[in-house]
Protein backbone atom coordinates (compact mmCIF):
# COMPACT_ATOMS: atom_id res chain seq x y z
CA UNK A 1 0.00 0.00 0.00
CA UNK A 2 1.55 3.42 -0.44
CA UNK A 3 2.34 5.82 1.89
CA UNK A 4 -0.57 8.38 1.29
CA UNK A 5 -3.71 5.39 1.12
CA UNK A 6 -5.63 3.96 3.45
CA UNK A 7 -7.98 1.32 3.20
CA UNK A 8 -11.52 2.16 3.66
CA UNK A 9 -10.94 5.81 2.56
CA UNK A 10 -12.83 8.08 0.29
CA UNK A 11 -11.20 6.48 -2.21
CA UNK A 12 -12.05 3.12 -1.59
CA UNK A 13 -15.79 4.25 -1.37
CA UNK A 14 -15.51 5.93 -4.59
CA UNK A 15 -13.88 2.97 -6.18
CA UNK A 16 -16.74 0.73 -4.95
CA UNK A 17 -19.16 3.34 -5.89
CA UNK A 18 -18.19 2.62 -10.20
CA UNK A 19 -16.47 -0.94 -9.76
CA UNK A 20 -19.90 -2.05 -11.83
CA UNK A 21 -19.50 0.58 -14.27
CA UNK A 22 -15.91 -0.14 -14.50
CA UNK A 23 -16.48 -4.19 -14.90
CA UNK A 24 -18.96 -3.29 -17.60
CA UNK A 25 -16.33 -0.69 -19.23
CA UNK A 26 -19.24 2.17 -19.01
CA UNK A 27 -16.66 4.94 -17.61
CA UNK A 28 -14.65 7.75 -19.26
CA UNK A 29 -10.89 6.62 -19.76
CA UNK A 30 -9.70 9.22 -16.81
CA UNK A 31 -12.25 7.63 -14.61
CA UNK A 32 -11.16 4.20 -15.40
CA UNK A 33 -7.15 5.03 -15.33
CA UNK A 34 -7.87 6.34 -11.82
CA UNK A 35 -9.28 2.95 -10.70
CA UNK A 36 -6.82 1.15 -12.09
CA UNK A 37 -4.39 3.34 -10.37
CA UNK A 38 -6.01 2.86 -6.99
CA UNK A 39 -6.27 -1.05 -7.60
CA UNK A 40 -2.33 -1.07 -7.81
CA UNK A 41 -2.11 -0.33 -4.36
CA UNK A 42 -5.35 -1.58 -2.47
CA UNK A 43 -5.13 -5.48 -2.08
CA UNK A 44 -8.69 -5.31 -0.32
CA UNK A 45 -10.44 -3.29 -3.26
CA UNK A 46 -8.38 -5.93 -5.78
CA UNK A 47 -9.78 -8.88 -3.67
CA UNK A 48 -13.38 -6.81 -4.16
CA UNK A 49 -13.82 -5.95 -7.69
CA UNK A 50 -12.46 -9.97 -7.99
CA UNK A 51 -15.22 -11.40 -6.08
CA UNK A 52 -17.60 -8.82 -7.89
CA UNK A 53 -16.06 -10.68 -11.49
CA UNK A 54 -16.86 -13.80 -9.87
CA UNK A 55 -20.14 -13.02 -9.21
CA UNK A 56 -21.35 -11.47 -12.71
CA UNK A 57 -20.02 -14.45 -13.73
CA UNK A 58 -22.07 -17.01 -11.66
CA UNK A 59 -25.29 -14.90 -12.66
CA UNK A 60 -24.65 -15.08 -16.03
CA UNK A 61 -24.85 -18.79 -15.98
CA UNK A 62 -27.78 -18.66 -14.56
CA UNK A 63 -31.23 -19.56 -16.61
CA UNK A 64 -33.56 -16.45 -16.67
CA UNK A 65 -36.99 -17.50 -16.07
CA UNK A 66 -39.43 -16.17 -18.93
CA UNK A 67 -43.13 -14.21 -17.94
CA UNK A 68 -46.03 -15.82 -19.53
CA UNK A 69 -47.34 -13.06 -22.33
CA UNK A 70 -50.24 -12.65 -20.14
CA UNK A 71 -48.27 -11.63 -17.58
CA UNK A 72 -46.26 -8.92 -19.75
CA UNK A 73 -49.21 -7.73 -21.24
CA UNK A 74 -50.64 -6.77 -17.96
CA UNK A 75 -47.04 -5.43 -16.80
CA UNK A 76 -47.33 -3.35 -20.11
CA UNK A 77 -50.12 -1.82 -19.20
CA UNK A 78 -49.71 -1.15 -15.76
CA UNK A 79 -46.34 0.58 -16.70
CA UNK A 80 -48.69 2.80 -19.55
CA UNK A 81 -51.26 3.78 -16.96
CA UNK A 82 -48.94 4.95 -14.39
CA UNK A 83 -46.92 7.14 -17.05
CA UNK A 84 -50.23 8.49 -18.23
CA UNK A 85 -50.75 9.68 -15.03
CA UNK A 86 -47.73 11.06 -14.15
CA UNK A 87 -47.33 13.06 -17.52
CA UNK A 88 -51.10 14.09 -16.38
CA UNK A 89 -50.39 15.27 -12.85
Amino acid sequence: MSAGHRHGSADCRGVFERLSEYIDEELARDVGERIEGHMEDCEPCQEFLESLRRTVRIIETVERPTLPDEVRREVREAYSRLKDRLESD
